[in-house]
């Protein structure tokens, strides 16, 4: 039988029909490849004819002279830890001896050469990347990755490293993936979407690979393939034996399995057999001595003219280089087992298991899939395994097999071991609704005293991720860390006391409950430097975070080669505590890079409250929305609602009530004040630049104030310096001097000005705007010359304000002017439009010639056509959610804009639009 599923591989010419474009580009990047790599993404459905152009790539390639490395993701491969990184390193393995002894070392214990404590995701990663790019100095690396969906999470943890790093050598690296999976490893690749083909590129396919089909059946197959490729030829083959097409009205997945349905249908019981084997073996099995050995335990003899058969039945190809079968398309290994009957495939699992050796990695997993009720001498087998496998690195490959070896085993105490470890390594892989579905059914009184911490640690940890549950956790801490101080000095205690203190330092602050530190206190004694440095930063921190910033810098420049990974968690959080993300950004990049999901989440968070205090708004908006968008997707709601508040400060800077409402009604389980003591703080704080910006001091020192009455630092205020400059301020503003310098002198008192430069700077700041008049424009000077000062453009422009109006008042024009502009600029680029009115009106009040928009409001011209539709509509009164329906967008796109034409139009809200709009530019 013909092959009807692929087209053939076309290495010299203009690619695939119809993606002449799309061929162009990878062309491109395989010819630039000596002058440096580049990674490219194929997204498109299944049979869209992604795998096509990844062979004709293959083809180019090859015959250019580089070197190509492929491998594809199964379903069969998906639970085996670096099984898709395997086959792609494995070619390249005699190059390892090029290698540093610590890279070549991590390579031979991912292949399973060596034993010992499993490399860490930055040396394997590196060591990866470093056996590519000694390859690629011999002739450049083309890598195809096919099916990535289905490649093992390990592998992909490794993956994303390289491929984000292609640029750095002779190395192209081409993905792709079904259209609906989203997939972390896209991130920094070059994306390119898969469609239909043309109508007249459909019939260019049909007339060269079918040429004897009828016009009319021509006609007709066009029109029910709609464009995709592998339907084109299927159906030209199910039309043309029959000439009865089913009708339109059945969905085209369903006729395409209906099409390799019937085909293997067709096969004999031999031929089904050896096929069957394939589709469940993977890479295991390589060799037709292999395939040929477990299909005779599935039954009868297998003899050469079966596989005569095999080969020519249209759904495989031999691929001599590997001496392996490989499906034409992956619709077709579906196709085959859904037509096996379940105990066939348990029999060929079973058979494969037998003739794989006793060592290979696979083989437990087929025992595994062999049965269907309890076995202890399997669930051993498993467990041991999963150990091995965490030990290489392999965290969610591992928690499918503990799980697995969970169901098999029948003792209930093992039971319940195995699905606690299970659930802490699927937390650890990033698997988290697998993680809650292990651990909620752990029956926790049968746990030994170290699992019943590890499963308190696992549940908190899942149940406030995923549904933004503090409750869990609160309770149930105080418990484990009881517990934890039975277990003996070990290093596999010490690891679960690190990450249980960790959370207590996360915990503590963020649910306000200060109780769990003197729970830990002891266990506080026993821990590492950096987890202690971690809980005085977040304890208490205006008598505990004392030359915090400068712990920190010191603490991370004694870290060992590569030890950022494990300390990421307790790094980041430390810098939020004194608001210094920004000063590692180099140590943020090489951790960024590297970082699973959940990690790089809380990285962009990070950004987020440092842009806050930076002035980098529109940045922290842009994060905000991609973050909330990202982690809903996974299914993180922690994340998501921690994405959505991080931006209320923004919205407070803005004065925009409006976002702030509408943040505070999305909060879903958090709504109505229910949210943690430190998400209500940050919308108090939020609500209170609001106010003072909007020119209501009586409520913004209500709203500081209840953060830190004047002249207190409360424990549970652990971002104080945010609304510290508010409540002076306003204060000031409402005749409680008094009470302002109380909270001034309280600061100095307290020394809040070592904890970090931003603190001293808000301190400094403070001390300016509460200055006897002598001494006013000394202070000021004082707070302008703080090292950094510039680096925090919202509280500098608020004491320039502050500046320039008191050089006003003492008709020091020319001095209160140029306060006044520096102010001016700074406001306008925040984009806060009511401080930037305040300023203007200041300057006309000090004579100073203002526009009758703002300074640095550039007017209607700068505004996009679409920006210009979306404020004729917002003055004419219409709702975001009006706009966004009318425009096709959502309504937060629509807030998005607006934010951007405040500005732009030098208006304070929707009532300056339609006076704006009609002003002459």
């Amino acid at each position: 039988m013909s092959d009807h599923t692929r087209e053939p591989a076309s290495p010299s010419g203009d690619g695939p029909v119809g993606r002449e474009d799309l061929w162009a580009t990878l062309r491109e990047a395989m010819v630039s490849a000596p002058e440096g790599g580049r990674a490219l993404w194929l997204w498109g459905e299944a049979g869209i004819g992604k795998t096509t152009l990844l062979d004709s790539a293959a083809a180019f390639a090859a015959e250019r002279g580089m070197r190509v490395l492929r491998a594809t993701g199964t379903e069969a491969e998906s639970r085996i830890a670096f099984a898709g990184l395997y086959q792609l390193i494995e070619p390249l393995m005699p190059f390892v001896r090029l290698l540093p002894a610590l890279q070549r070392e991590a390579l031979l214990k991912v292949a399973g050469s060596t034993d010992g404590a499993p490399p860490g995701p930055l040396v394997l990663s590196s060591s990866v990347l470093g056996l590519l790019a000694s390859a690629a100095e011999e002739r450049p690396l083309l890598l195809v990755v096919d099916d990535v969906h289905w490649i093992d999470p390990s592998s992909v943890g490794v993956l994303s490293f390289v491929l984000r790093r292609a640029r750095q050598s002779s190395l192209v690296v081409l993905c792709a993936a079904r259209t609906g999976h989203a997939h972390s490893m896209a991130d920094g690749a070059h994306e390119l979407r898969l469609g239909p083909l043309t109508e007249t590129d459909a019939f260019r396919v049909l007339r060269a690979r079918c040429p004897e089909l009828s016009p009319r059946t021509r006609r007709r197959v066009v029109e029910d393939a709609a464009g995709h490729p592998l339907a084109l030829v299927e159906l030209a083959t199910l039309y043309g034996a029959d000439g009865a097409p089913q009708p339109s009205s059945v969905p085209l997945s369903e006729r395409l399995d209906h099409v390799f349905g019937d085909r293997v249908r067709l096969l004999t019981a031999a031929a089904h057999r050896i096929l069957l084997v394939v589709a469940l073996a993977g890479s295991a099995a390589r060799s037709r001595a292999v395939v040929l050995e477990a299909a005779r335990h599935c039954g009868a003899e297998i003899t050469a003219r079966d596989w005569d058969t095999v080969l020519s039945s249209g759904l495989v190809r031999e691929d001599s280089a590997l001496g392996a079968l490989m499906f034409r398309h992956p619709l077709i290994r579906q196709a085959l087992i859904d037509n096996t009957a379940p105990a066939d495939v348990r029999l060929a699992h079973g058979a494969i298991a037998r003739v794989l050796p006793v060592d290979d990695h696979h083989r437990v997993i087929h025992l595994a899939e062999s049965v269907t009720g309890p076995d202890d001498a399997i669930a051993s087998a498993l467990d041991e395994a999963a150990r091995r496998t965490m030990r290489r690195g392999g965290d969610p490959e591992a928690a499918t097999m503990l799980a697995r070896a969970a169901e098999l085993g029948t003792d209930p105490a093992e039971r319940d071991r195995r699905r606690t470890e299970a659930a802490a390594a699927a937390s650890r892989g990033g698997l988290m609704d697998l993680a809650a579905e292990l651990i909620d059914s752990v029956d926790r009184d049968g746990l030994d005293a170290f699992h019943e911490v590890l499963y308190i640690h696992t549940l908190s940890y899942v149940r406030q991720n995923l549904s933004g549950d503090f409750r869990t956790p609160l309770a149930l801490y105080p418990r484990a860390l009881d517990v934890l101080g039975t277990l003996p000095d070990e290093p596999w205690s010490e690891k679960l006391r690190e990450g249980l203190l960790f959370q207590v330092a996360f915990l503590a602050p963020y649910a306000g409950a200060p109780e769990l530190w003197r729970c830990a206190a002891a266990e506080l004694d026993r821990a590492s430097e950096l987890t202690r440095l971690c809980a005085d930063l977040w304890r208490d921190p205006a008598r505990t975070a004392l030359h915090g910033a400068d712990r920190l810098a010191r603490t991370i420049a004694q870290l060992p080669s590569g030890a950022e990974d494990e300390a990421a968690w307790h790094l980041l959080w430390s810098t939020v505590a004194v608001e210094s993300f920004g000063a590692f950004e180099e140590l943020w990049a090489r951790v960024s890079e590297r970082a699973p999901f959940i990690t790089s989440a809380f990285m962009d968070m990070c950004r987020i409250s440092d842009g806050v205090v930076r002035g980098r708004w529109d940045q922290c908006l842009a994060l905000a929305e991609r973050g909330r968008a990202s982690s809903e997707a996974h299914g993180v709601l922690l994340n998501a609602l921690s994405f959505r508040t991080l931006a209320v400060w923004v919205h407070g800077g803005r004065c925009d009530e409006d976002a702030l409402a509408a943040v505070e009604h999305s909060l879903g389980p958090w709504a109505d004040g229910r949210a943690p003591r430190f998400v209500r703080h940050q919308i108090t704080g939020a609500r209170a630049w609001s106010a003072l910006g909007r020119g209501d001091f009586e409520s913004a020192y209500a709203l500081a104030g209840s953060i830190t009455p004047a002249g207190t630092f409360p424990q549970d205020a652990v971002q104080f310096q945010r609304t510290f400059l508010t409540l002076v301020e306003a204060a000031v503003h409402t005749g409680r001097r008094d009470e302002a310098v109380l909270h001034v002198q309280a600061g100095r008192a307290a020394g809040i000005d070592t904890i970090s430069p931003y603190h001293a700077f808000v301190l400094a700041a403070a001390e300016a705007l509460v200055a006897e008049e002598p001494r006013f424009a000394e202070a000021c000077a004082a707070a302008y010359a703080v090292p950094g000062s510039e680096r925090w453009p919202f509280e500098l422009a608020r004491v320039r304000l502050a500046h320039g109006a008191w050089l006003r008042r003492r008709r020091d024009h020319q001095g209160a002017t140029e306060q006044l502009l520096a102010a001016q600029t700074l406001f306008t680029r925040l984009g806060t439009v009511p401080w930037a009115h305040r300023v203007a009106e200041e300057l006309r009040a000090a004579g100073h010639a203002t526009a009758s928009r703002l300074p640095g409001a550039p007017g209607v011209d700068a505004l996009t056509a679409h920006q210009r539709r979306i404020a004729e509509l917002a003055a004419q009164g219409w709702t975001n959610k009006d706009i966004g329906s009318a425009l096709h967008v959502s309504p937060r796109t629509v807030g998005g804009h607006l934010y951007r034409i405040y500005p732009k139009l030098g208006v304070r809200s929707r009532a300056g639009l339609d006076d704006a709009l009609r002003r002459p530019h």
